[in-house]
Formats: C-alpha cells, structure tokens, sequence
C-alpha cells in the first residue's frame, strides 16, 4: 500500500513537471506586454487632443467642426499660421512672454542659489526659525495679497509695464529656495573647508565651489520657471491692459474670446499650437538635467 501511495505521487509529479506553462521569463514578458499596452493607451488618450489642435490648425475654417470630426486635413491650408502671424500681435506677444521668462529665471537662480547657501552653509542665529518662515510664505495664496501686490506696483507707477510682472519675483521663490537648499545640503562641508584652506573667502565658496555643482538643480529650477512664466496668465491679465504688453497666454485668450464676435477656430488652434512648441523644445533639450535635479544625487564624477 505504501509503494502504491508512493508510485502514484511520483506519477503526480512526473506529470505536473510536463505541464507546459508560462515559466518566470513568460510571465516577466505577459506583465511587460500588458504595462506596455495599458500605457499605449494611457499615451492614446493624452496625445489625441494635441494631434486634433494640429489637425485643425492645417484645416479651413469649414472643415474643422464637420462630424464625423476627421483628423487628416483635407485639403492642407497654411493660411491660419500666416494669419497669426502676420495679421495679429502673436510675435510681440512672444517676445513679450521670453523677456519675462528671461527676466524672471536669472532672477530666481541668482537670488534664490544665494538664500539657499545661506541657509545651507552659513551658521547663524535664528537660521531654522528664518528658514521655516521662508517656507510658510508657501501657504499663503496669490489671491490673499493679489490687491496690495497691486497697489503697491500701482503706487510705483508700473501699471501696463512688462516690469510689473516681473518684479514681485526678482528676490526668489520659497519653493527654488527650498529646492537648492536641499541640493546644497547633499554637498559634503569639507568642500567648504578645503576652499577656506586655500584662502577662499564666503562668496567664493558659493560661486567657484558650490555653484557648479549644483547645475543639475539650477536646470530644474529654470524648467519650472519657465514653465511657470509662460503659462502665467493672471498676474499678466492685473498689471497689463494693452495689447502690445500683453503675453502669449493673455493672446490665446482673445482668440477664445473671438474676433469680431465669433470664434475663429483655425486661428486659435494654429496660435495654440504655435505657443505650445517652446516649452516643448525647453523641456526635451533638459530632460537629463531636469531628471538629475529632481534626483538630487549630490556629487557626481
């Protein structure tokens, strides 16, 4: 009875082991297939409103609301792009929103990498309770001091001045301050320590040692701003009231107000896809950048 018991597990198992099944590599490679076509259609998703405002800035002005909606253009018109740009303000409007990206991205690293040293490197009374008032200022939002912040550009006579929109932000950002405090953190003290040897004073520390370190930080930090500036569309919409100041998002937003009344489609969607393309270049030309701030992995050989 013990042999027969015995014999038949040893069948059980010979059979079992027979079995054709998925192994580890098949079930690696069954996952890897479904993540990938989950985010095929994730990507789907996100990519058809943008590929439609492409399709209909290449569209006549009839075409782009038929049903069944057709994504192929036909017949091909580049009359919404040469009407943008030749018949309305959108090129002043994008110097105009540059300028202020420029403006406003020195700023904040060159004020911002300089609290943040302070903050990271210095040692001083009351530096932790400064710090953690630097950060609650976060809390507070646009709208809770949007009127004194006008009345003092107001008061400064900058209304309907490109300076207005950018001098709130000369001074830095509590969220870059923190973001380069933290990357001037991971950088170990004997730095400092080594450069004072040598006979580096403050200053030279943080702008021939530190400084360069920290440029995955720095890219991050000007992304953001750049991104942050040129999508700004309230602050913009306070302070400037002509056209000719006026910045590439409070442009859009006569398009979709409509000239004349209506609605012009191909134009709106033409300049729409025209302001999307710098933050599109700035973002894949630092993607690298961008991905080690983020990391923020200190020192790299």
């Amino acid at each position: 009875m013990v042999g027969r018991s015995a014999g038949l597990r040893s069948m059980r198992a010979r059979v079992t082991r027979g079995r054709p099944g998925l192994g580890r590599t098949g079930q690696r490679r069954l996952g890897d297939a479904v993540t990938y076509a989950i985010l095929l259609v994730g990507l789907t998703f996100t990519l058809l409103p943008f590929v439609w405002m492409l399709s209909a800035s290449l569209k006549p002005e009839g075409k782009i609301l038929v049903f069944p909606p057709r994504l192929w253009p036909d017949p091909w018109t580049w009359e919404n792009y040469r009407y943008v740009l030749q018949q309305t303000l959108f090129p002043r409007w994008v110097i105009n929103s540059l300028l202020i990206c420029c403006i406003t991205i020195s700023a904040h690293l060159i004020s911002g990498s300089l609290v943040a040293f302070g903050f990271a490197r210095l040692r001083f009374p009351g530096r932790d309770v400064l710090f953690m008032i630097v950060l609650s200022t976060m809390m507070i939002p646009f709208q809770a001091y949007m009127i004194p912040r006008f009345k003092i550009i107001q008061w400064l006579g900058l209304l309907n001045t490109l300076l207005a929109v950018v001098l709130p932000y000369l001074f830095g950002s509590p969220f870059y301050i923190f973001l380069i405090r933290q990357y001037f953190m991971t950088l170990p003290l004997e730095l400092d320590d080594a450069a004072r040897i040598d006979g580096c004073n403050t200053f030279q520390i943080y702008l021939r040692i530190l400084l360069p370190l920290t440029k995955p930080i720095l890219a991050t930090v000007a992304v953001l701003e750049f991104l942050a500036a040129w999508n700004s569309f309230l602050e913009p919409l306070i302070y400037l009231n002509s056209m000719e100041n006026y910045t590439v998002s409070l442009g859009l937003s006569l398009f979709r107000q409509g000239w004349g009344g209506m609605i012009h489609w191909g134009p709106l969607m033409a300049s729409t896809a025209l302001s999307a393309l710098p933050p599109l270049i700035v973002c894949f030309a630092a993607q690298k950048q961008l991905a080690g701030g983020i990391a923020v992995t200190g020192i790299r050989g």
